[in-house]
């Protein structure tokens, strides 16, 4: 056990890598590799080619808009905040305003970059950066043709209630809600927004 939080080098030697698969959304890539261990191995890698983003659009009275689809790789259904992937090239939150205007109809004036992530670290290199929006204003909802969307309003306490009792499970809804709740609970957001999010009994569905 150590008290540093100095970063260690890296134990892992690369002798050579093999492109096993690629298409326009990620490549495999195997690596030979020596271990840490001093052990001849290899180490598979999904190589992501978009930065994954997701917005959680708070009401100024402290409902969520929250959209609901079935996730094919799980087989189940999902609840998450808007999320989809930035383009190559394509800035973080122009990504965020397009996936938010296509999923929901929303448009919002104010946003706070308030989150960067290292998802399933051991297997991909995808990266994420979350937003919380405000001040929004409702429009047409435009999904993809692969998009079955439901939309829904909640209030925050609901969301994280969800979120502590594994109803929500989607990776980055539960650290934007995690992260949402603690900004409120220690003045980062503004407070009549804050206030609303945290005040109880007010877990109004829409």
């Amino acid at each position: 056990m150590s008290d540093s939080w100095d970063e260690g080098g890296n134990p892992w030697i690369v002798k050579g890598v093999t492109h096993a698969f690629e298409n326009d959304w990620f490549r495999i890539d195997e690596h030979d590799v020596t271990r840490p261990d001093g052990q001849k191995g290899y180490y598979g890698v999904i190589r992501v080619r978009r930065l994954a983003v997701g917005v959680l659009p708070i009401e100024a009275d402290g409902r969520v808009h929250l959209v609901g689809q079935w996730r094919f790789p799980l087989g189940r259904y999902s609840w998450e905040m808007p999320e989809g992937g930035a383009e190559p090239g394509e800035d973080a939150q122009d990504c965020a305003e397009r996936e938010l205007a296509e999923e929901t109809g929303l448009r919002a004036d104010a946003w706070l970059r308030v989150l960067e992530m290292d998802l399933s670290n051991s297997l991909t290199d995808e990266q994420a950066v979350i937003f919380i929006a405000t001040n929004l204003t409702p429009g047409p909802a435009e999904p993809e043709a692969t998009e079955v969307l439901k939309h829904r309003k909640a209030h925050f306490l609901d969301v994280l209630a969800r979120v502590s009792d594994g109803r929500i499970r989607d990776a980055m809804t539960v650290a934007a809600v995690l992260r949402a709740h603690h900004m409120a609970v220690t003045g980062q957001l503004p407070a009549p927004l804050a206030a609303a999010m945290l005040r109880q009994g007010e877990q109004a569905d829409g």
